[in-house]
């Protein structure tokens, strides 16, 4: 591509995945993700900036909270938004078209709604258990891992519909672009995290089978729970 296309497509990946005030000439999603690494990486550095701000001054307590309130913010809060879906459609039960109809709902269930509260509180006492063992270093990575879980999608899963947002990550040119960052982003978290990354691989290979089995594949909602699962789910590992 073009430098003012590939221009555009990382502007797409800024403006699309997060809230930060960056204008797209055209909107490339598809060529979007191989910068989604980048995407990582900037919340990663906000999380750290922010841990090395408050951690000293008012503790491990609210330094987690803060990386939480930090992210969700400027980006987490569109996946978690999936995630509770998710969790409101699996625990529905019904036909595949029940549960892909529960997605598109903008109605948040009592399951969904319990699920969620439990898996932020869930998610604070981990930031906060890494904070205390003396790993601030750990915050920064949490985004790469869930952007390498979003690149999982058009890799190794397939679009549930042809319509909405999810599908758009589900093109020709969105595999290929994929694959190379997916790659060589596991490669380097595997090296930093060689048992998280190991786990996480094959926790991948499952939900994403998973979600073939019972939606018949992946939406922007099971995408976002898929970030949101893999990101939880390193905390969980780094402090076993």
């Amino acid at each position: 591509m073009r430098l003012r296309d590939e221009l555009s497509a990382l502007a797409t990946a800024f403006s699309f995945f997060t809230r930060f005030p960056v204008r797209s000439r055209e909107f490339r999603p598809a060529e979007s993700v191989l910068y989604l690494p980048l995407v990582g990486a900037f919340l990663g550095t906000l999380n750290f900036l922010a841990v090395r701000f408050l951690e000293p001054r008012l503790g491990p307590d609210v330094a987690a909270f803060g990386i939480m309130l930090l992210q969700y913010s400027l980006a987490n809060y569109f996946h978690f938004d999936g995630l509770v879906d998710t969790l409101d459609a699996l625990s529905a039960g019904g036909s595949r078209e029940r549960r892909l109809r529960i997605l598109k709902s903008p109605e948040v269930g009592a399951l969904g709604l319990l699920f969620g509260t439990l898996f932020l509180l869930g998610q604070w006492l981990f930031l906060k258990g890494v904070l205390e063992r003396g790993l601030p270093g750990v915050v920064f990575w949490k985004p790469l891992f869930g952007r390498w879980a979003l690149l999982s999608g058009p890799l190794l899963g397939k679009a549930a519909r042809k319509e909405g947002l999810g599908a758009l990550f589900f093109s020709s040119v969105a595999r290929q672009r994929a694959l190379p960052v997916f790659l060589g982003l596991f490669l380097l978290l595997f090296w930093f995290f060689r048992f998280p990354a190991a786990v996480l691989f094959f926790v991948l290979l499952a939900l994403n089978a998973y979600f073939r089995r019972v939606f018949g594949g992946l939406t922007g909602d099971l995408l976002g729970a898929l970030c949101e699962v893999t990101e939880f789910l390193f905390l969980f590992l780094i402090l076993i």
